[in-house]
């Protein structure tokens, strides 16, 4: 393995080379081109509605949990 690392550093000349602000140029339109005002939109969106969820579900469990352990301490059920 080791050998195969030294064949395609000596391939690539063997030194490293300095990352230009140009070789991230296709990378940012790349990106730009795929963010908008909707696309952010829909994500803080979904976020939104996924944390509401979830506090909806935590709090469904926890009253659940304490209407059981409070039926089985007081020996019946009550909602």
């Amino acid at each position: 393995m080791l050998n195969g690392l030294m064949g395609i550093m000596s391939a690539s000349g063997g030194g490293s080379t300095a990352v230009s602000p140009t070789d991230w140029a296709s990378v940012l339109s790349a990106l730009t081109g795929q963010i908008s005002v909707s696309t952010v939109v829909a994500v803080i969106a979904s976020v939104i509605t996924a944390g509401i969820g979830l506090v909806f579900m935590w709090w469904g469990v926890r009253k659940l949990v304490r209407t059981l352990m409070a039926a089985f301490r007081g020996g019946k059920l009550r909602v």
